[in-house]
């Protein structure tokens, strides 16, 4: 199955893994709906896929942490499109530190935006991705949300979110069965930045070197069960580091 023509919506999509998914699906021909907190900062993203495939996407300001601007989004994005294909729930805010050593707005901040933005991201796209014939929903979670993983620098309000993402996932992936609607949980665990239109994005790594893995690998696999015959249904993709021969 390709992606020519699918509709596709991503939040978080300014930088990092939200702008190579971008320009990654806009070359396998996908129609982008993008969003982010402001709308100056999905300029770098647009003008990269448009430069890369001749696509302008259509851009949104959206604060994961704000129900308003959620419900405004879907309501934008709906005026274009009656249907979507596939929604990636990129955007969520990183936390790090001692656990006394932040606000409670920003613990606060980091539990509504990954956990309330998600769920509600979720509900308002549903309409639009229930008229599809065939939608796949992608929430990017990370190793915190997976059981008996002590991430160095992540704050405990970040593995919460992660967890609340986990759960929320599961849990709908069983509801949305029965309609053909896909679900797909993402766990990478850290990872560095490229972009696919620099050299560096298809050079080989070597973990035995120390290397991480990039965003590309994170985005091909996400690609990858995307792409399987509908009759096939990846529920979770949990990547690690492995030896490099």
């Amino acid at each position: 199955m390709e992606l020519a023509g699918k509709k596709v919506v991503i939040t978080g999509a300014s930088r990092g893994l939200g702008q190579a998914l971008a320009i990654h699906l806009a070359k396998m021909g996908a129609q982008l709906f993008l969003s982010a907190r402001t709308t100056d900062s999905l300029n770098e993203t647009c003008r990269l896929v448009e430069e890369a495939t001749g696509q302008v996407p259509l851009k949104y300001a959206v604060d994961l942490r704000n129900p308003q601007q959620i419900r405004s989004f879907a309501e934008a994005v709906e005026q274009e499109s009656a249907d979507i294909d596939i929604l990636i729930n990129n955007g969520a805010m990183w936390l790090a530190g001692e656990f006394d050593s932040v606000s409670d707005e920003e613990i606060s901040d980091t539990i509504n935006s990954a956990a309330v933005g998600t769920t509600l991201i979720t509900r308002h796209f549903l309409p639009m991705l229930r008229r599809s014939k065939g939608a796949d929903i992608v929430n990017m979670i990370s190793v915190c949300g997976l059981l008996n993983v002590q991430h160095e620098s992540a704050h405990e309000a970040f593995h919460a979110a992660k967890f609340a993402q986990a759960g929320f996932t599961d849990r709908l992936r069983h509801r949305l069965k029965p309609e053909g609607i896909r679900v797909i949980g993402v766990y990478p665990p850290d990872f560095d930045d490229v972009s696919p239109v620099d050299p560096e994005w298809s050079q080989p790594r070597n973990t035995r070197d120390g290397q991480s893995i990039s965003n590309r690998h994170v985005v091909e696999a996400i690609t990858f069960a995307l792409t399987r015959d509908r009759i096939c249904s990846i529920n979770s993709i949990q990547l690690d580091t492995w030896p490099s021969a």
